[in-house]
Formats: structure tokens, C-alpha cells, sequence
């Protein structure tokens, strides 16, 4: 029931009137995190809270929490990143690579389900390391 419910409101969102387009939409998440090239590294299931916008054809994630998770990832291209959204009538989500760093991250909340994976490349005791993650999360 979650899933048909967060299909419901990104669908209205993604339908409506260019004023609802700019509305930050809130969702909040339970995932569980692993770092395959760490395993000596532990992450605990962690609450987090994602924000979404989807201006146009641009879709906008954030997640504004502390250490592993925090992450803007967007469609956007510019000279320093190069962004593609994900989304279609399945799922919300976006890639988006930092040009300069190589460092890549993505979001991807299925619409049905509810579930959000994703993954977020960090450096790490000057190594690029990944960070995936999944979990369940509860509309707006």
C-alpha cells in the first residue's frame, strides 16, 4: 500500500500544473548500508530523509543527514557534472558524475514498492570507496 501511494503522489506531481513542479516532496527511509571494498566496516541501519523536486524535465534528490548518506544527486549537465534522470513509470531516481573526481551517485525509489536503493562514492583513507544501500520508505 505505501508503494501505490508514493506512485500516487510523484504521478500527480509528474501530471500537474507547472506550480506543483517546484514542490519539495519529503520521504522518509530505514536503509541498510554495506561497502563491499570495507567489509571491517560496519553501518547500522539508519533513518534518513529524502527530498525531491522535479522541475521540467529535471528531477532534484537530496539527503540531508550526517557522514555516509549525505548526497544532492540530479539531472542536471554542466561542465563539472553530468546528471541523467532515471525516472519512468516504474521509479523515480537520478545518476549524477563529478567530472573532476570520478565520484559517482545515485537514487532510485521504486514507485510500486516504495523500496529506495542507491549508492554514493566516497574517498576513503584517499580511496574512491562505494557505499550501497537500500530500504524501505513512507511517502510524503
Amino acid at each position: 500500500m505505501r508503494g501505490v501511494f508514493i506512485s500516487y503522489v510523484l504521478t500527480l506531481t509528474l501530471c500537474s500544473g507547472v506550480k506543483s513542479w517546484a514542490q519539495t516532496h519529503v520521504f522518509h527511509c530505514e536503509v541498510n548500508a554495506d561497502v563491499p571494498k570495507l567489509e571491517h566496516l560496519k553501518i547500522k541501519t539508519t533513518p534518513i530523509e529524502i527530498e525531491a523536486q522535479i522541475i521540467g524535465k529535471n528531477i532534484y534528490l537530496w539527503i540531508n543527514t550526517p557522514k555516509y548518506f549525505a548526497m544532492r544527486v540530479n539531472s542536471i549537465e554542466t561542465k563539472k557534472i553530468q546528471g541523467v534522470n532515471l525516472s519512468d513509470e516504474f521509479q523515480l531516481g537520478a545518476r549524477t558524475l563529478e567530472r573532476e573526481t570520478g565520484l559517482e551517485s545515485q537514487l532510485v525509489l521504486n514507485r510500486q514498492t516504495g523500496v529506495l536503493e542507491g549508492f554514493h562514492d566516497v574517498i576513503y583513507k584517499k580511496k574512491t570507496v562505494r557505499i550501497n544501500f537500500q530500504g524501505p520508505c513512507d511517502g510524503p
